[in-house]
């Protein structure tokens, strides 16, 4: 039977129960004793096993066997979930990612597995994992029962004794080839192929030479340096074709000096007997080039099955993002023209081209609505990898951290979904690094040990806010100063006259960091400013609001970059202005005596609450509209999240789709302009930001 009609669907299926057990899995090291959660991640594992085994991925179906056993013994209370379980179970569903991946874009999802199926059966053996160097005389008597030790000249043995200073793993490795090995030299090049992707052999016995050309007999020794696991690298190595046996040790300063004294003795007291030896079996011995041997070993390969294709034909299809903005352009083209027509046939009066407009407007509307869904993407699909992010990061850490995640089913341009993963990466990092205080800070500081971080994304206009809030630190106006001062970003006099909003900015200086030391996760002087950058370039903006002591919200401002939205057109005086539909909460009409001043504030009462009221007038300068006291003044309610603000207008003229135009990059950026549109009969009308208003 033909599998690959079925291809699409595994591939679905298979990603929906890998985050599936992301999720669960994160929740069961929550509650490590939760016998419930075990049986989710048990039955999607035992599904996603029983689906691979029937599309014949099999390197995916033994993996997910082997994770299966482990799980089978924690729900049935015989093995107790502890840290290195998860470690291993969480490496084992990065690899199970890794093959579906492969499979989507049509490959065999085959991988070498074999490392994480060793641990997942030692678990469920009970053994321990953890590797240990061995001491000097388990070194010096492991190498009397193996190939002669090698002899390290002087640079040879400071590369290798410096870097088991540096915290890297020297290793002395002896692998035995198979005596009916027909093509050694190929299976020990196989062997360094491996291991020189992963770390450096630094000196084999025979030479590589020697061994290439088969000067060798079905063994050879080595010394390398990784920071591989040494139970891993052996397995990898025995999967080689034809490798009968390898031993790996781990050595240390001193087992390294006496490895390197025993390999100069012994090979001072072989080279009397090895050179005429060796002579005379090379004269007999008949020489296979190298060339020859692959294509020997090559040959059976032309006769094995294609490669399987990609995913039979399905009901989706890709579209390049480009085209999807030539449509909207066009769209936006058409709706301007259709509002103008609309305003003509009110006009002509014509009933046969009304009944038409009105036919062609129905039409547009569905297609509008079309043309939008297909651009829009919940932020969900970027903020589903950020749980197990935080997780391992606060793991490396030592840090206890929770991530609290809403909003994630708010809808964002799929050009800008695209690019804000990486802006948000930097930021959570930041959050967990330099936020997140370590367990002993927070306890002394009051706190609870578990550290929040808040993840939360919503509307607000024709704009969308992802927000990333926690209650860490906080940030100190004089730290950041004085790392300022010391980079150079600020003088001594600007320093003295910034705000605070204006020093928090100073984190996106390029270069600038205050980490104490350099670390994988931050103090490299890259981070924020590659944040910021990218941010801006994708027109929107991040502000930073902080409280030493208590925490800091990095508050991010995306646009929709739809160029189609329903928005309340109004008039002060001859302009006209667009106020985007969805930052109206209601509009209304206020009394003269309604009005209230606060601290020099105007305020109006608006369902059992004062918020502030602003005039428009004021604020874009507007000469000619005329600021008569009258009895009631019509006010628009807008809201940002969920603070409030009223905006005092001249005159409503209505609701309207309007077409979303940008003001060109001849136009400094306007506070409180997010663009233009041109309306029906022509003119031109400035659509405001109501997010700018509300502080």
């Amino acid at each position: 039977m033909d599998m690959n009609q079925y291809l699409s669907m595994f591939i679905d299926e298979s990603n929906d129960h890998l985050q599936s057990l992301n999720e669960n899995m994160l929740l069961l090291e929550g509650s490590p004793n939760d016998l419930s959660i075990v049986q989710v991640i048990f039955r999607s594992a035992h599904t996603l096993k029983g689906m691979a085994a029937t599309m014949g991925f099999e390197d995916l179906a033994a993996l997910t066997h082997q994770m299966e056993n482990v799980l089978d013994l924690v729900r049935n209370e015989k093995l107790a979930m502890q840290d290195f379980i998860f470690d291993t179970l969480f490496k084992g569903l990065d690899a199970l990612e890794s093959m579906v991946q492969d499979i989507t874009e049509g490959g065999d999802g085959k991988a070498d597995v074999s490392a994480i199926v060793s641990s997942l059966q030692a678990i469920v053996r009970g053994e321990d994992l953890s590797a240990k160097p061995v001491s000097a005389d388990e070194a010096q008597a492991s190498v009397s029962g193996a190939n002669t030790a090698i002899q390290l000249d002087e640079f040879q043995y400071s590369v290798l004794n410096q870097s088991i200073a540096d915290g890297h793993r020297v290793l002395y490795l002896d692998v035995y080839i198979r005596e009916t090995c027909q093509l050694k030299a190929v299976r020990a090049y196989m062997v360094f192929d491996l291991l020189e992707r992963s770390g450096e052999v630094i000196k084999s016995s025979p030479s590589a030479q020697d061994i290439e050309q088969e000067k060798f007999d079905h063994s050879f020794s080595l010394y390398y340096i990784t920071l591989k696991d040494p139970a891993e690298l052996q397995q990898q190595i025995l999967n080689v074709s034809e490798i009968d046996k390898v031993t790996v040790m781990e050595l240390d300063q001193e087992s390294l000096q006496q490895m390197s004294e025993l390999g100069s003795a012994s090979q001072q007291a072989a080279a009397a007997v090895e050179a005429p030896v060796k002579a005379e079996a090379d004269e007999k011995k008949p020489q296979v080039p190298v060339q020859e041997q692959h294509a020997s070993q090559q040959a059976p390969a032309a006769k094995s099955p294609a490669k399987t294709g990609g995913a039979a034909p399905s009901r989706t299809i890709r579209v390049d993002i480009e085209r999807l903005d030539v449509l909207m352009n066009l769209f936006s083209e058409l709706l301007i023209d259709r509002v103008r027509l609309e305003q003509l046939a009110s006009e002509v009066q014509n009933h046969a081209l009304t009944e038409t407009v009105e036919h062609m407007s129905r039409v547009s509307s569905d297609l509008q609505d079309i043309v939008m869904k297909l651009r829009m993407v919940p932020v969900d699909t970027v903020f589903n990898r950020f749980p197990r992010m935080i997780r391992d990061l606060a793991k490396s850490l030592d840090k206890k951290v929770d991530l609290i995640i809403t909003g994630a089913e708010t809808e964002l341009d799929r050009t800008v979904i695209d690019e804000i993963g990486d802006p948000l990466v930097h930021l959570l990092r930041n959050a967990v690094d330099h936020g997140i205080e370590p367990i002993a800070d927070r306890i002394s500081a009051g706190k609870p040990e578990t550290g929040t971080v808040h993840l939360r994304a919503f509307h607000s206009g024709n704009h969308v806010f992802i927000e990333i809030e926690e209650d860490g630190r906080g940030i100190y106006r004089d730290k950041i100063l004085k790392t300022a001062l010391k980079k150079g970003v600020v003088t001594e006099e600007q320093a003295a006259g910034m705000s605070d909003e204006e020093v928090n900015q100073l984190l996106f200086a390029p270069g600038f960091s205050t980490a104490e030391k350099i670390s994988d996760v931050s103090g490299r002087g890259v981070g924020l400013d590659v944040v910021k950058a990218k941010i801006t370039s994708l027109g929107g903006q991040v502000t930073i609001y902080s409280t030493p002591g208590k925490g800091t919200n990095f508050s991010v401002q995306l646009p929709l970059t739809l160029s189609i939205i329903a928005a309340m057109l109004v008039k002060m005086g001859s302009e006209k202005y667009a106020i985007p539909l969805s930052s109206i909460v209601e509009t209304g009409i206020i009394r003269k005596e309604q009005i209230r001043t606060v601290h020099g504030n105007k305020m109006v009462e608006f369902r059992g609450q004062h918020i502030p009221l602003i005039s428009l007038s004021r604020i874009f300068n507007i000469k000619d509209f005329d600021e008569r006291e009258e009895a009631e003044t019509e006010i628009i309610v807008i809201h940002k999240g969920e603070r409030l603000a009223a905006l005092a207008i001249d005159e409503f003229i209505g609701q309207n789709e309007i077409v979303l135009k940008g003001l060109g990059k001849y136009l400094p950026p306007i506070k409180g302009i997010s663009g233009a549109t041109i309306l029906g009969d022509g003119q031109v009308a400035l659509i405001l930001d109501p997010n700018v208003f509300i502080k």
